[in-house]
């Protein structure tokens, strides 16, 4: 089953993105922000891998956005964001273990602290990440 194709995800302004998938293959697929210049394209991916045999197996899952941006030489600079899921095949890992880490990266990423008044995510925790805080 696939990803629904355009992908709306939410930014940090609380405005849509609009993801068109351009390739897919058996191990992921690429999309393109359709608000995006070719010159300055936000990109998302999604790859899958699995590598081990056995009960060793163990199944990656990537996600990675890139947004370019360009400077006043035309010179392109990439942020890149990326996420992988890592489990092993091993009934001993449930799909809540996998939920729960998922919600925590959430939580330090975004700060989910919303007051009633609020209109945007905090974003403190990225801004300690950021200034290369542990």
């Amino acid at each position: 089953m696939s990803f629904p194709d355009p992908l709306s995800l939410e930014n940090g302004f609380n405005a849509a993105n609009s993801y068109t998938r351009t390739s897919q293959d058996a191990s992921g697929s690429r999309w393109f922000d359709t608000a995006a210049s070719a010159t300055e394209p936000r990109t998302l991916e999604i790859k899958h891998q699995v590598s081990g045999k056995g009960k060793d197996a163990v199944d990656r899952h990537l996600i990675k956005i890139s947004t370019t941006k360009l400077d006043t030489e035309q010179v392109p600079h990439i942020v890149v964001v990326s996420t992988t899921l890592s489990l092993p095949r091993n009934t001993i890992v449930t799909a809540t273990n996998v939920y729960n880490n998922v919600a925590n990266m959430i939580d330090l990423l975004t700060a989910l602290q919303w007051a009633p008044l609020q209109t945007a995510l905090t974003t403190t925790y990225v801004d300690k990440l950021l200034r290369g805080e542990q």
